[in-house]
C-alpha cells in the first residue's frame, strides 16, 4: 500500500473497510463458497514439512494492533491443517515506503511469499516469479480477481501478480446539506454533467466558510504515488488513458486525456472542489458546512447520507482502484509449497474470508464483494441501507489500473507530474503540459532497454539461497 501511515492509511479508511477495526467482528461466522480455483493435493506429509515465509499485508499491524500477528498466525492455521507438509513462517511486516523486499530478495534474505504495493522495481529486476504457468496447472481463472487489476498484472506475457484485496471509490452523498438547499437528490444513472451542476449548486458560503460542492478523490496536481496510477482512472472517463497496451508509449496528450484533466481541474479552479481526501472529512460533512460529496468512507449518524456511484462519464462510468499484491520471491527454494500458499490467500475464500471477519478488509475475489457488504453492516450499524452493493458494482465494472510503464516507471511518473503540476497551477496550459510529459516519457521508454537489463543482470547474479528472517513471534 505504499505509505501506509500517509497514503495507504486514507485509502483504507476510504474504502468501505471503514474505521471499525477488530471491535466487534471477532465472532462473525461466514458461510463458506467455492472458487474456480480449483483443489489440488498439497505436498506430501514428511516429518519435516517445508517451510515457506510469509511477509503480509502492511495494514497488519496498523489495523490488528499490537497482537496483529497472533491474529493472523490464527488465520493461516487453516491452511496448514489442510496442507500438513507446508509451515508458514510469519515474517515481520511493517509501515514503510514500497517497494520494501528488492534488497532482502537480492541479498538472500527475502521472504518466499510477500504483499508489497510498488510492482515495477519488483518487475525491472526480474525478482517475481511468472506466476502464469502455475495458474495454467491448476486452471485459477483470471477473471475470479477485478478486471482492471489484472489488466495492470498481466505484463510481457506473463502474470507476475495477483491482488491481495481490492479498493474501489464510491460517493458519499450528504442528503441532509441537501435537503437545506433544497436540491432534488440525484439518480443513480447521473451524467458527469448533471454532477457537475450539482456540485456547483452546492457550493458557496456558509456562516463566512466556504462551502465546496464536490470533496474529490483526484487532486488535480498529480496522477498519483507508488506505481503511479492511482488516480489514472480520471484520464478513462473522458477516453484518455495514462499508456497504451504496450505500456511503452505514453497517451497523457491526447484529446481525451487532456479533456478529462481540465474538467477536473476546472472544479479546483472555480472553486467548486475541495483540497485532497483527508481524515477531517467526516467532521466537515457533520457541520454540513464544508462538504457535499467526496469518497472518504464515513461512518457519521449525525446527518443523512448514502452512498452513491460514480457519475456517467462520456466514455463510462470509472473510479479509482488500487490493492496491494501478492507475488512469489523468484529466488525461492520452494516455488511449489511458496505456489499453494499464494494460491491460498488469493484464489481461495478463506484467507479473505477470515481478513474481512478481523479487519474488515475488503476481499480480492470479486465473488466475496456481497458478503463482503454484508459483513460491514452486521458489525457497522450506520452503514446499514446505505447502498453499499455500489462498491460491488465497482469492483466489477468500473475499475481501471494503468499500472506500470514497461521500462523508466519512476521517471515517467515524476516527469507527468511536474507537467502536471504546471498546467494545475496554470503556469501553463492543461494540453501544452501533457504534450510536452507524453514527448518526455517517450523519450525514456525508448532508451531505458539497457537500464532494464542491467537490473535484471544484477538480479541473477544474487539469487536467493533460501529465507533468512527476522520470525514474527505469534504469541501473545
Amino acid at each position: 500500500m505504499g505509505d501506509i501511515t500517509r497514503r495507504g492509511l486514507l485509502r483504507h479508511l476510504r474504502s468501505a473497510v471503514g474505521g471499525a477495526v477488530l471491535a466487534g467482528v471477532g465472532s462473525a461466522v461466514l458461510a463458506g463458497c467455492s472458487t474456480s480455483a480449483g483443489s489440488r493435493p498439497a505436498p506430501a506429509s514428511a516429518a519435516q514439512p517445508v517451510v515457506v515465509t510469509f511477509f503480509p499485508w502492511q495494514g497488519w499491524p496498523n489495523f490488528g494492533g499490537p497482537n496483529w500477528a497472533k491474529f493472523a498466525a490464527t488465520g493461516l492455521q487453516q491452511f496448514e491443517s489442510g496442507n500438513p507438509g507446508i509451515r508458514v513462517r510469519l515474517g515481520e511486516t511493517k509501515p514503510g515506503p514500497a517497494p520494501k523486499y528488492t534488497a532482502a530478495i537480492l541479498a538472500g534474505d527475502g521472504p518466499d511469499v510477500f504483499s508489497d504495493w510498488a510492482m515495477a522495481p519488483y518487475l525491472e529486476a526480474g525478482l517475481v516469479l511468472n506466476l502464469a504457468p502455475y495458474l495454467q496447472q491448476d486452471n485459477v481463472n483470471l477473471d475470479i480477481w477485478s478486471p482492471g487489476q489484472m489488466r495492470a498484472m498481466r505484463i510481457g506475457g506473463g502474470v507476475w501478480f495477483v491482488p491481495d484485496y481490492v479498493h474501489v471509490d464510491a460517493m458519499v452523498i450528504n442528503l441532509s446539506l441537501l435537503d437545506t438547499l433544497g436540491i432534488p437528490y440525484p439518480q443513480p444513472d447521473w451524467t458527469h454533467s448533471q454532477a457537475q451542476r450539482l456540485f456547483e449548486a452546492a457550493s458557496g458560503v456558509s456562516g463566512g466558510q466556504r462551502r465546496f460542492g464536490v470533496h474529490l478523490d483526484f487532486p488535480g496536481s498529480n496522477l498519483g504515488t507508488g506505481d503511479g496510477d492511482a488516480d489514472s482512472y480520471v484520464l478513462h472517463r473522458f477516453g484518455g488513458a495514462l499508456m497504451d497496451a504496450s505500456r511503452e508509449k505514453c497517451l497523457v496528450g491526447q484529446s481525451g486525456a487532456v479533456e478529462a484533466l481540465r474538467w477536473h481541474m476546472q472544479l479546483y479552479w472555480d472553486g467548486v472542489a475541495g483540497g485532497a481526501y483527508n481524515l477531517e472529512t467526516t467532521p466537515f460533512m457533520e457541520t454540513g458546512s464544508n462538504l457535499l460529496l467526496q469518497n472518504l468512507t464515513t461512518w457519521s449518524n449525525k446527518f443523512k447520507w448514502t452512498y452513491f456511484p460514480v457519475p456517467v462519464f462520456p466514455a463510462g462510468q470509472f473510479s479509482f482502484e488500487a490493492t496491494d499484491f501478492l507475488a512469489i520471491n523468484a529466488g525461492t527454494k520452494h516455488p511449489e509449497p511458496a505456489w499453494t500458499l499464494l494460491r491460498w490467500l488469493a484464489a481461495e475464500p478463506e484467507w479473505s474470508r477470515y481478513c474481512m471477519k478481523i479487519l474488515l478488509r475488503t476481499p480480492s475475489l470479486t465473488s466475496l464483494w456481497t458478503e463482503y457488504a454484508q459483513v460491514v453492516e452486521s458489525v457497522a450499524p450506520p452503514a446499514k441501507g446505505k447502498n453499499i452493493h455500489w462498491f460491488t458494482e465497482a469492483v466489477a465494472h468500473w475499475g481501471i489500473a494503468d499500472r506500470m510503464f514497461k521500462y523508466a516507471h519512476a521517471q515517467a511518473i515524476n516527469a507527468i507530474n511536474s507537467e502536471l503540476a504546471l498546467a494545475f497551477s496554470r503556469k501553463q496550459g492543461v494540453s501544452e503540459s501533457m504534450r510536452a510529459a507524453a514527448a518526455q516519457v517517450n523519450a525514456l521508454e525508448s532508451t531505458s532497454t539497457t537500464f532494464q537489463g542491467a537490473q535484471r543482470a544484477a538480479a541473477r547474479a544474487f539469487r536467493s539461497t533460501g529465507p533468512a528472517v527476522a520470525v514474527v513471534q505469534p504469541g501473545l
